[in-house]
C-alpha cells in the first residue's frame, strides 16, 4: 500500500521493519473515559504536542467536537508554541462537516490544521467527496484496503512456457476452450513503449527473449486478438522492463529502498494517460505481442489444437 501511494500506516511493526511512517489518531474510547470531551482533547495534546489529531465526532462535530478541539489547541498547544496537527471526522456527512469545520478552524486562526477523514472509505467514496468540494487533507483507509473487496482474488496461475533442450529454448503452450486461459508460449522479454513527444506509455510489447527493438525504425503494434487493429510508431523509446535478480542461483540485484520503490511507482503512474487511470469506463491499456511471438503462438495452436 505504501509503494502504491499511501503516505503512512497505523501499523507500528511496518514502521519498525520497513520504515513506513507510523501515524494515527485517538480512539472514541479515549474520549469516552474522560469526564468531558475537552478534558480528553487537552490531555491528548499534552501527551502528543507534536502530533495531536483530535477525533471530533464522538458526540457532535460542529457543536462540541470542533469547538472543543479549538479550545484544546488554544489552551495547550498555543502556549507551547506548537501548531495543531489536525482533526478527524469518522462519521456523518463528511463532505458537509469538513466544509463547516474548515470555516471554523480558519476563523479561529488555524488554517494549517489538517482535516482527516475516515469511515469505510474506498477510492470511489474519496473521489465523490472531492467532487462535492469536501475540505479534506488526508484520508484514512482501512478495511477497504486490506480486504481488497473489489478484487479479493488475484487470478494468476503458474504455467510452463518453455523448456531448454540441448541448449535450445523450446516453446510450450497451454491450450483451452476457454480462450482467456490459452497461454503465451516461449521465453519472453517485456518492453514498454513510450511516445517521445508526450512521455506517455503507449503500450507494453511482449517479445521473444532474443528480439531487440530498433528505435530508429517504425514500430508497428497490433492487437493480438483483433489483428486488424494496428498502430505504427516512429518517434518512440522502448524500455526493457525486466532485470535479472538471480543468475545461476546468486542474487545479482540490489533491492532499492522502499521509498525509492514508492517514488518509482509514482513516476510510472505519471506516464499513464488519465483516460487509462479513470475509475469509470477506463480506456484499455494495450499489452501486445510481437509479430514473431504471435506467429509462434498461432503455429503451436495449429499444431496442437487439432
Amino acid at each position: 500500500a505504501f509503494i502504491g501511494g499511501c503516505a503512512g500506516t497505523a501499523c507500528t511493526l511496518s514502521d519498525k521493519l520497513f520504515g513506513v511512517p507510523a501515524t494515527g489518531t485517538m480512539a472514541h474510547s479515549w474520549i469516552q473515559m474522560f469526564d468531558s470531551e475537552l478534558e480528553a482533547f487537552e490531555e491528548y495534546c499534552r501527551i502528543y504536542p507534536d502530533g495531536a489529531t483530535l477525533l471530533v465526532d464522538t458526540y457532535n462535530v460542529l457543536k462540541s467536537g470542533v469547538p472543543n478541539a479549538i479550545k484544546a489547541f488554544d489552551n495547550v498547544l498555543k502556549p507551547l508554541g506548537k501548531r495543531p496537527c489536525g482533526i478527524r471526522l469518522d462519521s456523518g456527512d463528511i463532505a458537509y462537516l469538513s466544509i463547516e469545520a474548515r470555516k471554523m478552524l480558519d476563523k479561529a486562526g488555524y488554517p494549517d490544521c489538517k482535516i482527516v477523514a475516515s469511515n469505510s472509505l474506498d477510492e470511489y467514496i474519496i473521489a465523490d467527496l472531492l467532487n462535492q468540494g469536501a475540505k479534506i487533507d488526508l484520508f484514512g483507509v482501512g478495511e477497504r484496503l486490506i480486504t481488497a473487496s473489489s478484487e479479493p482474488v488475484f487470478g494468476g496461475v503458474y504455467k510452463l512456457c518453455a523448456v531448454e533442450k540441448n541448449g535450445a529454448v523450446v516453446p510450450k503452450i497451454k491450450i483451452s476452450e476457454n480462450v482467456t486461459k490459452i497461454t503465451n508460449p516461449h521465453y519472453k522479454k517485456l518492453y514498454r513503449i513510450f511516445d517521445n513527444k508526450t512521455g506517455k506509455a503507449e503500450a507494453d510489447l511482449i517479445c521473444v527473449f532474443d528480439e531487440k527493438i530498433d528505435e530508429t525504425k517504425p514500430l508497428e503494434l497490433f492487437d493480438p486478438d483483433y489483428t486488424w487493429k494496428r498502430k505504427t510508431l516512429t518517434d518512440f523509446t522502448a524500455k526493457e522492463l525486466q532485470v535479472p535478480v538471480f543468475i545461476k542461483g546468486k542474487r545479482v540485484y540490489e533491492k532499492p529502498a522502499i521509498r525509492d520503490i514508492k517514488d518509482y511507482c509514482a513516476q510510472q503512474l505519471d506516464t499513464m494517460w488519465e483516460s487509462v487511470l479513470r475509475f469509470e469506463n477506463p480506456h484499455r491499456y494495450y499489452v501486445d505481442l510481437s509479430e514473431k511471438l504471435w506467429n509462434i503462438k498461432h503455429n503451436l495452436l495449429s499444431e496442437n489444437g487439432r
